[in-house]
């Protein structure tokens, strides 16, 4: 059975998580299968060949390709007997992730996590992009910032969308700026009602294209901005649970904590505690990722 990660467990309170990763043939030398429960990952092979598994299928990797990951891929990587594949491994929060789509207009980002497959596209194994890797990898040992990961994207996010096929983002411009727009606290305050009013459609066409171009409702879109906001609040202030519950729109702090174990797997307490405990991994070797 494969396991589920959660992003509070290994890098909660940083901007991103990066590793160097070798995998060999042998089963203990390469990763368990998992998937994760709120975070992507960009995936660049930088030496050798090998597979994921994604599910019962496999995906052929080579040194150059770049892969991005979903929460919900259940995968796992393998070597091509006799040899060895490794690849730098960046890992962000979900909500981080389609904050920037929403801002950069970011083309076919909910489509892509709808594709049986996750999107993968090829670039020079010594190129710009393995640069870029390397740069995010070494700032990781350092004092990683949310700028590092912005300008991975940035560089990634062209390469895949050309391997996708698309040029334009299909996203109708008011639904994009009413999204975006939801990252505000005081816009969560007022939830549904505010979404629809900067939406300024119909509610039922609101729900459509909602479906269509971020594949959930309105009322979950909310509701998970909502979650992301108080998890942040409660890894970055000391605020009550109840008064952040409030500041994020929830009606009672039961309900909230209700959503909050559902969504993140402990409550909003242990979340917290967690943070505290959180440690910044020591420095990784980056001289031969280049």
């Amino acid at each position: 059975m494969a396991t589920i990660l959660r992003w509070v467990e290994f890098a909660v309170g940083l901007p991103y998580h990066a590793a160097l990763v070798p995998v060999t043939g042998g089963r203990r030398d390469r990763p368990e299968p998992h998937s994760h429960a709120d975070f992507h990952e960009l995936v660049f092979v930088t030496t050798g060949a090998g597979v994921q598994r994604v599910g019962e299928t496999e995906m052929p990797l080579r040194a150059g390709d770049v892969v991005l990951v979903r929460p919900h891929d259940r995968h796992e990587f393998a070597a091509t007997p006799p040899g060895h594949l490794r690849f730098v491994n960046i890992a962000f929060p979900s909500e981080r992730w389609r904050a920037f789509a929403d801002l950069a207009g970011l083309t076919g980002a909910a489509e892509w996590d709808r594709r049986d497959l996750p999107l993968s596209a090829r670039a020079d194994p010594g190129g710009p992009i393995a640069a870029e890797f390397a740069r995010v990898l070494a700032a990781y040992s350092g004092v990683p910032r949310v700028l590092d990961l912005v300008g991975l994207w940035t560089v990634v996010v062209p390469v895949l969308e050309r391997a996708d096929g698309l040029a334009v983002d299909r996203r109708p411009g008011w639904l994009v700026t009413a999204c975006a727009a939801m990252s505000r606290e005081e816009n969560l305050r007022d939830g549904l009602a505010c979404l629809q009013a900067m939406a300024a459609v119909s509610p039922g066409h609101l729900a459509r294209s909602m479906r269509a171009h971020y594949g959930c409702t309105p009322i979950a879109f909310v509701a998970a901005r909502r979650l992301e906001h108080a998890a942040l609040l409660l890894t970055t202030t000391t605020e009550g649970i109840g008064r952040i519950a409030q500041r994020c729109g929830f009606s009672g702090q039961s309900y909230f904590a209700r959503l909050f174990h559902d969504k993140y797997g402990m409550t909003p307490r242990e979340y917290r505690e967690a943070t505290r405990r959180a440690v910044v991994p020591a420095a990784l070797d980056t001289q031969d990722i280049k």
